[in-house]
């Protein structure tokens, strides 16, 4: 049975919300890359093309199409310059999906798309016929009109939902995601003429995390399916399920901001996302919430924010494609990709503490594999080649592991010849868990996997 959340933890989550309320959510966010061509929104045309671009984001916004949310972004950028201002009209999903697949081969290094990537080029048409035929063009002026004729967001919802694919049933809370993002003031874009109080939580997987470990889920088993690595295809036998929890979210976000509940949402992302592979109780909760707020206090800033992509330079200044690019980096991947081993790459950012330019000093970890725990902690493999940087590397790494060790082991792999030097320069074994040594790392990561 689910129950009342004690005061303290309502504290802790409304302290961990103010926190990250007021950073950009990954597709929204200015400083990432690829840059949005129409951002900052600086006229009425920018704007429009915003709420049409960040619908299609959101129809996108399923793990099953697009895999890692990173390759939103990317895709949309690099079909916006395949089609070059078509984008926004294409009807016919002919037309998209050969680019799609182009996308794919041209990412393969970072992201695989999920495995109903062969819906997107519908998925997209069926936004844009949306947005032609139901918004005649423009999203904001078809919203407006809607609110001042007295309707919710709601009822945008069900509009939403009934015309675009993959955004009805349990596809729902993409609709409340494109909400959240068009109606709610900086930092988000403040688009849509309608109340945020009106607004639901959009319950995606990270957040039912938290819901769980809320203790506000009638389902005693969803906290070990939520941890099963064969995950199934959808958490609710069906929609009323589905609704029922997202309305209880959103009820718990109303007790804590209640003229504003869609301010829990992307800092539930954050933590919900934090909280994959661990214990979902409120204890687990407690103390994660408690680690972000102190991090915080002592850093000035979130301690971590989710990346799109880190792009890379050759030796000329060139761009090169993103992804793993190091000879070391791509031998690890290759292996881990052969091995079936789900590896995130460079997707997180962590801040390390400030500098007197006042600049911040922070570390992006290669590689991290999300279904392997080491006494409870995430797994981060480090590749590293480079011996001219090696001490440097070494001193990040141990300040890495100060701030966040209790969360994460850090195994290095590197050339053999590389053992004695680390040894020379952290003899205390600071900056790292294991060392694996290139020659063996292979069999090393077996008997790891093993035990």
């Amino acid at each position: 049975m689910s129950q009342e959340v004690p005061q303290y933890l309502k504290d802790l989550v409304a302290n961990f919300v103010q926190i990250y309320s007021a950073v950009s959510d990954l597709e929204l966010d200015l400083n990432q890359e690829p840059k949005l061509s129409f951002m900052p929104l600086s006229d009425y045309a920018h704007k429009r093309e915003a709420a049409h671009y960040f619908l299609l984001a959101a129809a996108l916004s399923d793990h099953q199409l697009t895999g890692n949310p990173r390759n939103i972004r990317l895709l949309l950028d690099h079909l916006s310059v395949a089609f070059e201002g078509k984008l926004y009209t294409i009807e016919n999903p002919v037309e998209f999906k050969q680019e799609v697949h182009r996308f794919e081969q041209k990412t393969e290094n970072l992201d695989k798309l999920g495995e109903a990537k062969d819906e997107i080029p519908e998925v997209l048409c069926s936004v844009n016929q949306f947005v032609e035929k139901k918004a005649q063009g423009d999203l904001i002026a078809y919203t407006t009109k809607l609110s001042q004729t007295g309707r919710k967001p709601k009822d945008f919802v069900e509009a939403l939902s009934y015309g675009v694919k993959r955004m009805n049933k349990k596809h729902k809370s993409k609709c409340w995601l494109y909400l959240r993002w068009m109606v709610r003031s900086t930092p988000d874009l403040g688009l849509f003429n309608f109340s945020p109080k009106d607004l639901m939580v959009s319950l995606t997987t990270p957040k039912l995390r938290v819901y769980v470990a809320l203790g506000l889920s009638d389902n005693d088993k969803l906290p070990f399916r939520l941890n099963d690595k064969n995950r199934p295809d959808s958490w609710w036998e069906n929609t009323v399920e589905f609704d029922a929890d997202a309305d209880k979210l959103t009820q718990f976000a109303c007790s804590v901001f209640p003229d504003d509940p869609a301010k829990i949402d992307f800092p539930f992302f954050i933590i919900g996302s934090w909280l994959e592979y661990s214990d979902l109780t409120p204890i687990s909760l407690e103390r994660s919430l408690r680690f972000f707020i102190k991090k915080h206090q002592e850093l000035h800033q979130p301690p971590m924010r989710y990346l799109t992509v880190a792009y890379h330079y050759n030796r000329i200044g060139e761009r090169i494609l993103p992804g793993v690019f190091s000879q070391l980096e791509t031998k690890v991947y290759d292996f881990l990709r052969k091995k079936q081993v789900v590896a995130y790459y460079e997707f997180m950012e962590f801040y390390l503490s400030q500098t007197n330019s006042n600049t911040s000093f922070t570390y992006k970890p290669d590689f991290l594999l999300p279904q392997f725990t080491s006494n409870g902690r995430k797994v981060l493999l480090e590749p590293h080649g480079v011996r001219d940087n090696l001490k440097e590397f070494l001193d990040k790494l141990s300040t890495f592991r100060k701030h966040y060790g209790e969360y994460f082991c850090v195994i290095l792999i590197v050339p053999d010849d590389f053992v004695e030097a680390i040894n020379e320069f952290d003899p205390k074994r600071d900056s790292y868990e294991l060392v694996w040594k290139l020659s063996d790392y292979q069999i090393q990561f077996e008997n790891f996997r093993s035990s």
